[in-house]
């Protein structure tokens, strides 16, 4: 049961896929079906929603702020579905995550198999991602939930929760810093280490202690992937700088070490913060997920601060 107008959801469709072709297959509907309803709230509203380029349509100023409207509309219609169902106690729907990669080694299937034992009928769309992906991803509202580290501050997006984890070298077992409860970079610069693409937080985090250093320091591989960074450390390549989320089980297998990476006599924090879209009232189900996360990430910040207490 749908209850707002058809052009609604075909707005929403054109938007997401980028032209009224690609739109009408996800619709199912026929082509000229989906342009004569965005002809129509055109000529309503008084002014073009799209802008039609050779690479598709894309959102005139007037098409954005109308955006915002539906995306409002069609998640109140969400809500509102789900206070039903919960009447009948029964949850119902997708909950779409924007994560970075790291969390989906252990934080993210933990989380989601709580909630799917709790609601069968609960199903997630998971995608990992840089951190600065998740803003933009959270802003279009293609996502419900994001994680990311160091994400700047947005009016258009909430924080729900802020965690700080430590930034580390990691190395195999077999390194020569292996032994070592903490290291500084200028103690990592003699060994091959790994440099993240700017599209990831770790980027901006190492950066500004790089520059620092007296001589330049070039990195034996740049990646924007974390599985890539873990394995590589892992096979004694390079030194990977990351924090310990994603990488527990291969600690606890003492396949990895961790050492904390100071700067000054400090540590070196990573914020992980949760982000919902601003002035957002999330359905039940959601925000139960929503909770179950902040709460696995509570617990691990203090599992990690009281191991290097």
């Amino acid at each position: 049961m749908r209850f707002h107008a058809p052009a609604i959801y075909y707005f929403q469709a054109v938007r997401r896929a980028g032209s009224i072709r690609a739109a009408a297959r996800v619709l199912n509907v026929a082509s000229s079906a989906v342009n004569r309803q965005i002809l129509k709230l055109e000529e309503d509203i008084g002014t073009p929603l799209f802008e039609r380029t050779i690479r598709g349509l894309k959102l005139t100023s007037v098409g954005e702020m109308f955006a915002r409207h539906v995306m409002t509309v069609t998640q109140d219609e969400d809500r509102f579905r789900s206070d039903l169902q919960s009447l009948s106690g029964t949850w119902q729907g997708t909950i779409r995550i924007a994560s970075i990669e790291a969390l989906a080694g252990s934080l993210l299937p933990d989380v989601m198999k709580w909630h799917r034992d709790r609601a069968k009928r609960v199903t997630f769309s998971a995608r990992t991602m840089g951190s600065f992906e998740v803003h933009d991803v959270l802003v279009r509202g293609e996502a419900d939930i994001g994680i990311a580290f160091a994400l700047r501050h947005s009016p258009e997006l909430r924080q729900v929760a802020l965690k700080r984890f430590r930034l580390g070298a990691v190395v195999a077992q077999d390194h020569p810093l292996a032994s070592k409860r903490k290291v500084t970079l200028p103690q990592c610069m003699p060994f091959p280490f790994i440099l993240a693409f700017p599209e990831l937080s770790i980027h901006d985090l190492l950066q500004p202690l790089l520059a620092r250093l007296p001589q330049g320091a070039e990195p034996a591989i740049q990646t924007n992937s974390m599985d890539l960074m873990r394995e590589l450390a892992e096979r004694s390549v390079a030194i990977s700088f990351q924090t310990q989320l994603g990488i527990e089980r291969h600690l606890e297998a003492g396949r990895l070490s961790f050492l904390p990476l100071y700067n000054g006599g400090r540590p070196v924090w990573s914020d992980l913060g949760v982000y919902v879209r601003s002035e957002r009232a999330l359905p039940a189900y959601m925000e139960s997920c929503l909770q179950d996360l902040v709460r696995e990430l509570d617990e691990r910040e203090q599992r990690e601060n009281a191991a290097f207490a």
